[in-house]
């Protein structure tokens, strides 16, 4: 039997990344995937702006922004195109102030010719017909396109494979949660619409609602509203659909794809269980409408990686997964609460045009919009309340945001795969900095005076603030002196391990 560092089972968007990552980060991985080719389905198409931060992080930005559409608004529309609600994504404190649209088969060859040029591999034709543990640890069986069985060893296994993971499945993980009443039906198309192609456009009337979305090339992807006895649809079916929601003012001239579903609030309630790890739709399922669920996915892969990567390396002791669990948990559940508003607020609006009642009023306070927008574009995870943040220093730093836990908004500027300490202003004790320094060495870049605002790092007056590989603020002092250090010391060995040598 085979053993690896990391099996990922499942090389869709979430599998692809979290491989990828863990490449970067210097770790051996296996990713197998059942299907022999590629799917050619748009599927999952909006990549949000904390997302693309992500990719800008590793390198990966530019094919995106060179493939996509760049939707920048949304707006809600009822009868006669009357403008009804809308959220623009024009001032967002993020390198991109816009979403990427792009079916989901080109995120996959985009992902996956990075994943290659880095000297990974996906093996397609295998799959995991069984996920155990015995008295080795964790043993999955492999099934290839031959016929051949192999069983493997992994130390460590990432169920990538969707909805229906097996990984999951042998954790007793249901997803946990509610199916959105209703069904819908979601496709490819092209066509003339009245609606820019820098915007995504829901359209409510009285025979139903639709979501119109840009695509590459001219095309669009739509979710529509079907009646319960709708059993079948057609291509005809779609285009005749699309034109009655349109109002008569467009037509679709060709439909790639279609395919009816339903639309899901579900979690697991519990992501790890220290070798096997959930990400993407195995873990959680959320409403299209929010355009989260990819996005999740890749950000779950993410925050697993440089995890996993330090404890694989030696660096940080096996509890550190257990925080996977704990602040990927907080995330998703927040994306599937965002999600949740979004579709229910989109068919609120759409029932009451149905039905000819006034469709609720839309939020007007410029505050709630503005912290509406950060959850839409996924720039406002917050991880309080996990062991791998802390505040120093009382009130010291007073009410001053980002506080430990928040994203760090420049954190793109500083690269690489390592925690960074950032010290503002004077250092009391320069010995004491020096010996982090070299006791860190490995694991902390350590910058005086960096050259950014100590505002916007949650520090006004200046102090110590430490960025995780994530780009999430894990440790603030509002001042460097040698009490302040030695806390953000005790802070760093809490969950990794120190230069022993230095």
């Amino acid at each position: 039997m085979a053993r690896n560092d990391v099996l990922i089972i499942g090389a869709g968007p979430s599998g692809l990344f979290a491989a990828a990552e863990l490449v970067r980060h210097g770790v051996d991985v296996r990713l197998i995937e059942q299907e022999a080719r590629s799917h050619h389905e748009a599927r999952a198409t909006a990549i949000q702006p904390g997302t693309l931060e992500i990719l800008d992080s590793v390198g990966l930005l530019p094919p995106f922004l060179e493939a996509a559409e760049h939707v920048r608004r949304v707006r809600v529309y009822g009868p006669d195109m009357s403008e009804l609600s809308g959220l623009d994504f024009e001032g967002i404190d993020c390198c991109c102030e816009f979403q990427c649209s792009l079916p989901q088969y080109e995120t996959q060859r985009i992902l996956e010719t990075h994943l290659s040029s880095i000297g990974g591999v996906v093996e397609r034709g295998v799959t995991a017909t069984k996920v155990d543990t015995d008295a080795d640890g964790v043993l999955v069986e492999l099934v290839h396109a031959d016929g051949g069985v192999e069983r493997v060893h992994p130390d460590v296994v990432i169920g990538a494979g969707g909805a229906h993971s097996v990984t999951r499945q042998s954790m007793s993980e249901p997803l946990e949660g509610t199916t959105y009443q209703g069904h819908f039906l979601v496709a490819d198309i092209a066509m003339q619409a009245p609606v820019p192609r820098d915007q995504g456009s829901f359209l409510c009337g009285p025979d139903g609602m639709m979501l119109l979305a840009p695509l590459p090339g001219g095309r669009w992807l739509t979710f529509q509203d079907l009646e319960e006895g709708v059993q079948t649809v057609s291509e005809e079916d779609v285009a005749a659909r699309t034109e009655v929601r349109l109002g008569g003012r467009g037509r679709p001239t060709d439909v790639t794809w279609f395919s009816q579903f339903r639309m899901h609030r579900r979690i697991v309630s519990r992501l790890a269980d220290g070798q096997r790890f959930l990400i993407g739709d195995a873990a959680h399922l959320s409403s299209p409408f929010g355009g989260e669920g990819l996005n999740s996915g890749l950000h779950d892969g993410y925050d697993l990686a440089w995890k996993l990567a330090l404890v694989l390396r030696g660096d940080a002791p096996r509890s550190l997964l257990d925080d996977y669990a704990v602040e990927r948990t907080i995330a998703d559940r927040h994306v599937l609460d965002v999600s949740d508003d979004v579709h229910s607020g989109i068919i609120g609006i759409a029932d009451a045009v149905r039905e000819g009642r006034e469709p609720p009023a839309a939020v007007a306070d410029p505050a709630t919009t503005a912290l509406l927008r950060n959850s839409r574009v996924m720039i406002d995870f917050d991880y309080a309340g996990s062991p791998l943040v802390a505040d120093y220093g009382g009130s010291g730093a007073g009410t001053a945001e980002p506080h430990p836990g928040q994203r760090y908004p420049d954190w793109t500027r500083f690269g690489g795969t390592s925690h960074h300490v950032l010290v503002f202003g004077p250092v009391a004790d320069a010995a004491s900095l020096a010996r982090l320094g070299r006791r860190w060495s490995k694991l902390a870049q350590i910058s005086h005076d960096p050259g950014v605002d100590p505002v916007r790092a949650g520090v006004p007056t200046g102090g110590v603030v430490l960025i995780r590989p994530d780009g999430h603020i894990g440790f603030r002092s509002p001042s460097a002196d040698a009490g302040a250090l030695a806390a953000l010391d005790r802070h760093l060995s809490s969950y990794l391990t120190p230069d022993p040598t230095a």
